[in-house]
């Protein structure tokens, strides 16, 4: 399950819905109360919980307690952040409410390529946040949160890879992860898909970035996880950022009625017989390069 702390951010970045000012409905902070129904309606079938969907989830100032909510029930937790909030306290209450790993996204390593798509952001905040959470996590003599640093590759920035390497060396984290940039059509051409094919899933056709493979009729995700938005309202994947295909509410309705509703069935009906009919899925690289 992934849930939404904060369904607001302190960056600009124009490929994001929220730093691009597109989404029709509010933000807000998730209570822990709230997350806390979910997790117990879940069950025990639930493995594992993202902290994150729209927005910067440091924002809510509970954060600590929605991860806590998570240890308490043997729940791994992760959650991806921008890195601006990682103060040496700040990580002290991560580390100490059990969070299992900590996404950490550094999208360029000179200011300038960090600033092309992190619009407002400060790199040497991000860097001393990192430097933060390593150095902590060490004196408290703890395992967790595996640290990983998350790269979206883009045309601008592809070339500073083999220094990125070096860097998170340096820096002394667990995993550098290597994303795939996700391209729409509000973030008008400011940043562009990489041009090595081992980091875009995406072809250039006809002067525009297509998606790579041909789009078969299945999606694990909507039998295997859901997306719970700030407010309660599920999703059938974190592909639905303005939650049109929302079923129902955790906060009125159990979450194992909604899982077996008619909404949610009629979309998974959709799903198997003409997914490519649907506005969202075209943009999803899930399931389009073989049958599974």
């Amino acid at each position: 399950m992934s849930v939404e702390p904060s369904g607001l951010c302190n960056l600009q970045c124009p490929e994001c819905p929220v730093g691009a000012g597109v989404l029709t409905r509010k933000g807000g902070m998730l209570e822990p109360g709230l997350l806390s129904k979910m997790l117990d309606e879940a069950g025990p079938e639930l493995m594992t919980l993202n902290l994150y969907f729209q927005g910067e989830p440091m924002l809510n100032r509970k954060i600590n307690k929605l991860i806590t909510a998570a240890s308490e029930r043997n729940i791994f937790s992760s959650m991806s952040t921008n890195g601006h909030f990682l103060s040496p306290e700040n990580c002290d209450k991560l580390i100490e409410a059990g969070l299992s790993e900590l996404i950490i996204s550094l999208d360029g390593i000179s200011r300038q390529s960090y600033s092309r798509y992190r619009k407002g952001g400060n790199l040497d905040k991000v860097l001393q946040g990192i430097e933060s959470m390593v150095k902590r996590r060490k004196e408290l003599n703890k395992h967790k949160p595996l640290i990983t640093v998350q790269f979206i590759v883009f045309e601008h920035n592809e070339q500073e890879i083999p220094e990125l390497i070096k860097l998170c060396r340096r820096l002394g984290v667990d995993r550098l992860q290597l994303k795939s940039a996700q391209i729409y059509d509000f973030g008008n051409n400011e940043v562009k898909p990489p041009k090595n094919p081992r980091y875009s899933r995406y072809i250039e056709k006809e002067g525009r970035p297509v998606l790579e493979g041909k789009s078969y009729n299945h999606c694990f995700k909507q039998w295997g996880s859901a997306v719970m938005s700030w407010d309660g309202r599920v999703a059938p994947c974190c592909y639905d950022k303005d939650l049109d295909f929302s079923p129902g509410n955790v906060s009125e309705t159990p979450l194992g009625e909604i899982w077996k509703n008619q909404s949610l069935m009629q979309f998974r009906g959709k799903i198997l017989r003409d997914k490519a009919a649907i506005a969202m899925c075209r943009n999803c690289p899930q399931g389009r390069k073989f049958l599974i």
